[in-house]
């Protein structure tokens, strides 16, 4: 069976649209602007949320406070310092500085659990006036008014974060429990007894960071 011609008159013939002003004031204007407010507020908004889906580096294991009391020792805190303790899970190191040395000191977590566990801590020791803790990234932190750090992160991360930690002032430590800095020699290394015999290695490091001419490249590590 043959198929139909093509009407030669259209039900619909977009140039006619165009070409009768009665139908095109009809439609609705569109805004540029507002398209621009529109699109902008979306972008701000995936960003926040993929900034609040970001997950932890780490999983949180705490350090024991006999260890916590050497790192805070050996990074030779006094009342005039202030500290940053990155990834600072349950707030005891940051807890613990203000307490022991009468100093400042900010701890910073991406994860909300670990933020509000670190108040109760700092809120229980009753430090609130001298500790503040952040919901941060770490990564994107600038260092420079710190003059002690103190980590329990990974290797990789600490190295991460090198490029931060050199814009620290001459003279600011470092102080990681168990784990280095690839590529930095450190100023000491000294082993912690633990509670039932564990050992726990802490390392220091000054400013300006001595960095090791021939490190280990990072896929070896």
């Amino acid at each position: 069976m043959p198929l139909d011609e093509p009407s030669e008159d259209p039900l619909y013939d977009p140039t006619e649209m165009l070409a009768d002003p009665a139908t095109t004031d009809d439609l609705p204007s569109i805004d540029l602007d507002s398209m621009d407010d529109l699109f902008f507020g979306l972008d701000e908004e995936m960003d926040s949320e993929l900034e609040a889906s970001r997950r932890p580096d780490v999983i949180f294991v705490p350090t024991p406070q006999e260890v916590v009391d050497r790192m805070l020792e050996l990074a030779q805190v006094t009342k005039d310092d202030l500290v940053y303790d990155l990834g600072c899970g349950d707030g005891r190191i940051v807890a613990t500085a203000a307490k022991r040395f009468g100093c400042r000191a900010i701890g910073f977590d991406i994860d909300p659990e670990r933020v509000k566990e670190s108040k109760a801590t700092v809120a229980e020791m009753g430090v609130e006036d001298l500790v503040e803790i952040r919901e941060e990234d770490i990564f994107t932190l600038d260092l420079s008014e710190a003059s002690v750090i103190t980590l329990y992160l990974l290797p990789d991360l600490n190295v991460r974060l090198i490029p931060q930690l050199e814009k620290l002032k001459p003279g600011s430590r470092i102080v990681s429990h168990a784990f280095d800095m690839r590529g930095v020699k450190p100023d000491l290394v000294e082993t912690v007894e633990g509670e039932l015999g564990s050992q726990h290695t802490v390392y220091l490091w000054t400013t300006p960071l001595n960095k090791e001419e021939n490190a280990a490249p990072e896929d070896d590590y």
